[in-house]
């Protein structure tokens, strides 16, 4: 009776170590591309509210109404996405208003700290003249 020793391929177990070397790296990169995309989305919010906020300077004149009508916005549209925001209202001469909006975006990992977003809008104040 002839027995046949089992060959050893020298790759054997290979699979095992290429998945423990590259499954955190790609577990990195997931974890990357969505916090990269919840500070995008922050962005847009923080822009969104500023616009709302200088819309609301340029037309009506008045700073507390525009930081309210922007905090507003930011809560009812970057409910989830944006915290901790702060909206400043300031005139740029006598005939422009900027409008600063800034806040933390999601993060969703422990140990770094909440990036953050800046958004300004700069803009004429609307004057209505009546017809001469």
């Amino acid at each position: 009776m002839v027995r046949r020793r089992a060959r050893r391929h020298p790759d054997r177990g290979a699979s095992s170590i290429e998945l423990v070397i590259y499954a955190p790296i790609l577990m990195l990169a997931i974890f990357l591309t969505i916090q990269f995309a919840l500070i995008y989305l922050g962005n847009q919010a923080a822009g969104s509210a500023a616009r709302e906020a200088a819309r609301t300077a340029r037309t009506t004149l008045d700073s507390g109404a525009a930081e309210a009508a922007g905090a507003g916005y930011s809560a009812k549209v970057g409910s989830g996405i944006l915290e901790d925001v702060t909206v400043t209202v300031e005139p740029v001469g006598t005939e422009q208003v900027r409008v600063v909006v800034t806040g933390h975006a999601l993060k969703i990992t422990p140990f770094i700290d909440p990036p953050t977003v800046t958004q300004v809008v700069q803009g004429p104040l609307e004057e209505f003249r009546a017809d001469r």
